[in-house]
């Protein structure tokens, strides 16, 4: 894609958005996401009730013991994400949401391995954990490496 103008059909011309912007608005738009993803996980573990879990989950969070901790440590994440849209970074919030995918795909890589590789039901909901935390992580690579080239390139911090 080229900085010219251009004119969808029916309307005004279109102004280029400039790479440091096109930075910007994937950065709180994935903020955004990981905001929202935490605020859900951190409401859903606040209201929760012990039964209502699997038995992989009442493992993770100690037979409904933890569930308080859970929804306050996702409700701080959510808060990360939205003072890193704030602060115009990403390495907080971001790492804090793929740091506890992690850790649950973790748990239930483990579970699956403790029951013998017999439950596949836990090894789908370690993948379903873990990919989401590789796609972020990932992507959290890419676009500090992208902020860090263009504060070199603009050292005034119109970046941002």
């Amino acid at each position: 894609m080229g900085e010219t103008n251009s004119t969808p059909i029916g309307g005004p011309p279109v102004k280029p958005v400039k790479p440091h912007k096109r930075v910007v608005i994937g950065r709180n738009i994935t903020l955004t996401a990981g905001a929202v993803y935490a605020l859900t996980r951190a409401l859903y573990y606040a209201t929760a009730a012990p039964e209502s879990l699997s038995q992989a989950q009442n493992i993770i969070v100690a037979d409904g013991r933890a569930l308080g901790a859970w929804a306050a440590v996702w409700g701080i994440t959510a808060v990360l994400c939205v003072a890193d849209m704030i602060n115009r970074h990403t390495r907080h919030g971001l790492s804090a949401v793929v740091g506890l995918a992690f850790a649950w795909g973790i748990g239930y890589a483990i579970m699956w391995a403790a029951t013998g590789y017999t439950q596949f039901t836990l090894i789908s909901a370690a993948i379903g954990w873990l990919t989401p935390a590789g796609l972020v992580f990932g992507f959290l690579i890419k676009v500090t490496a992208l902020q860090d080239m263009l504060r070199q390139r603009d050292p005034g911090g119109a970046n941002g």
